[in-house]
């Protein structure tokens, strides 16, 4: 390997610049009027009022409604989904939810007509509106589908019991 010729004397060095700088001295800094203690005359603090109460706060996020899941009610080989499994609700409450949507159904749908034309029934929307006043649970699920999916498995196992 060639040796490396400089045409310097001495080799390049430069020492850091803290070195040769010199810094004034710092001055204390007083802190903000905000984060200094105040200490307030106890004739102030008898003088408030004690009956005063929190303001509530609106809530800044709008309630989201529970959206319908992927596929259809009661089809899980097909994409669908089992509803009880869905809802997570305990099971004397599922039970009892489930049971007053099938007697409302009883009541207010012909079980031998097509399920369709049942469904775009006046009845439909009363059963609904049944449902959300005694069970305000179903008011946070988004387009009523859990009184839907409760009317179509009523409706199938009963349209297949009488077939």
């Amino acid at each position: 390997m060639p040796k490396v010729v400089s045409h310097w004397k001495f080799h390049r060095h430069f020492c850091p610049l803290t070195c040769q700088s010199i810094f004034p001295p710092e001055h204390a800094i007083s802190p903000p009027p905000l984060t200094q203690h105040r200490v307030f005359p106890r004739e102030e603090i008898l003088a408030q009022p004690h009956n005063l109460q929190p303001i509530p706060l609106p809530s800044t996020q709008p309630k989201t409604l529970i959206p319908k899941p992927r596929g259809d009610v009661s089809r899980i080989n097909r994409g669908g989904y089992n509803l009880q499994q869905k809802l997570g609700w305990p099971t004397a409450e599922y039970d009892e939810i489930r049971a007053f949507v099938s007697h409302l159904a009883g009541e207010h749908l012909s079980v031998r007509a097509d399920k369709a034309s049942s469904f775009l029934a006046l009845s439909y929307s009363l059963m609904i509106r049944q449902s959300k006043e005694r069970y305000p649970l179903l008011k946070q699920y988004d387009g009523d589908w859990v009184v839907s999916d409760f009317l179509r498995v009523y409706l199938k196992n009963t349209s297949t019991r009488r077939n």
